[in-house]
């Protein structure tokens, strides 16, 4: 089965890449004591080349979960890395240009890190395949297209042909690869093309040629409440030629061009409340040269608490802004059996709140309550409390549980019932603190 990391497109890892720290990062949690700690360390040979290009160095877990990345310079000639102990994949990715034929393809090297000790191992830079050609639509060159050559672990590379429709993807992995092309234009579509067997230092040469009009088709993303109107991006597949195309919306709306004829399937990835859902595109059969509408339904949504804070006393907390105005209120925080972050809300001007997001059905949850420092309007009164912790919560996919009043104690001095009565202006004065 390929790994996440193989199924990243190069050019997503470049981007990775220019945004990584140039400094040594140290990965795991804060309670790992450094007793658990050891060093991967080695040197990176690069062929052919008087000294290495910049490379992208990322790092994963052992089954392949992405942990983070680190941006090496150019001429680096080794690596070092602090982690808990435990096995990790390391992943080189040349930053330089995917045109660029001499470029070296992606190289993996597996460590076993033990604690307070070095582990070294040493790799060598491995170089690319590329895959050459030219690409026209209607017979004539398409400038600016856009090429991503697909190979069968799940790889795929991108790059833009050329003004005169010639185009190079360099850094590939030994492999077989189709060629998937987009239009810019939006105009003109066709299958794959096949490039076959790739080897390493080795260029394969091919023309492509789109012979089909495109159409387009305007798709609908429903929840049972309506359209989805949280901004996220979906993608669609044609059934017949396996290319896809993406688009962003935040009105459940959602506009494709430059489609091959077909039917297709869609792929939403989660947003909100909403789990992640891959299916048939409903209504639709794109058409050449012409315009469709169809829709794709969400039914699985994730499970949420509901309660209300409120003093010790058993009367409702109102949040207290500058100006003796309702604001923000306390920070209520949920948590996973693990102790992981899963949902976050800030309760209203009565105390209520709500924790939601894709959440699935699980026990152990935690509600950890932070009251601003502001403090509360109790009539006349100011109050202040201290942070509160609940245990033994549950969710159920789909459902709400409403958990009913969580009694927020009160900090030292605030003992009595209708706190200390402060005139307006000293209140104010409190509140901007």
């Amino acid at each position: 089965m390929p790994s996440p990391a193989r199924r990243t497109s190069a050019a997503l890892l470049l981007v990775v890449g220019l945004l990584a720290s140039l400094l040594a990062a140290t990965v795991g949690s804060t309670a790992v004591a450094a007793t658990e700690k050891g060093i991967a360390n080695g040197g990176i040979t690069c062929p052919r080349v008087t000294k290495c290009p910049g490379l992208t160095m990322l790092w994963f877990d052992k089954d392949w979960n992405y942990i983070n990345q680190r941006k090496l310079g150019a001429g680096a000639r080794g690596y070092s890395l602090t982690l808990p102990a435990g096995t990790y994949h390391l992943q080189f990715v040349d930053q330089r240009p995917s045109y660029d034929v001499s470029k070296y393809a992606p190289t993996d090297v597996k460590v076993t890190v033990r604690a307070n000790d070095l582990t070294v191992r040493n790799l060598t830079m491995q170089r690319g395949s590329a895959i050459t050609g030219t690409v026209k639509g209607g017979g004539k060159p398409m400038g600016g297209a856009t090429l991503r050559a697909a190979n069968q672990a799940g790889q795929s590379y991108a790059t833009t042909a050329n003004d005169k429709g010639q185009f190079a993807i360099g850094g590939l992995p030994a492999g077989k690869y189709s060629v998937f092309t987009w239009d810019k234009r939006k105009v003109w579509v066709g299958k794959s093309t096949w490039a076959g067997a790739v080897s390493p230092s080795k260029f394969k040469n091919v023309k492509i040629r789109l012979g089909k009009k495109a159409g387009q088709m305007s798709l609908y993303l429903f929840t049972p409440d309506g359209l989805l109107t949280v901004k996220n991006t979906l993608t669609v597949t044609s059934k017949e030629t396996g290319q896809w195309w993406s688009a962003t919306s935040g009105n459940g709306t959602f506009s494709f061009k430059g489609l091959y004829p077909g039917r297709y399937t869609a792929k939403f990835e989660g947003a909100g409340v909403w789990f992640p859902k891959t299916g048939a595109v409903e209504k639709a059969v794109v058409r050449s040269n012409g315009y469709t509408s169809g829709s794709f339904r969400l039914t699985k949504r994730g499970g949420w608490l509901r309660g209300h804070l409120v003093d010790g006393d058993g009367q409702r907390m109102v949040a207290l802004k500058p100006g003796y105005t309702n604001g923000p209120g306390a920070t209520v925080r949920l948590f996973n059996a693990a102790g992981d972050q899963i949902a976050t809300a800030t309760s209203d001007s009565e105390g209520q709140f709500i924790l939601k997001g894709q959440l699935a059905t699980q026990d152990g949850l935690t509600i950890v309550v932070e009251p601003p420092p502001g403090g509360y309007l109790r009539g006349e009164g100011y109050c202040q409390f201290d942070r509160a912790e609940f245990d033994g919560y549950s969710l159920v996919t789909g459902k709400e549980w409403y958990i009913g009043q969580l009694a927020i104690p009160r900090t030292e001095g605030q003992k009595d019932p209708a706190c200390a009565t402060i005139g307006a202006d000293r209140a104010r004065e409190r509140a901007r603190r």
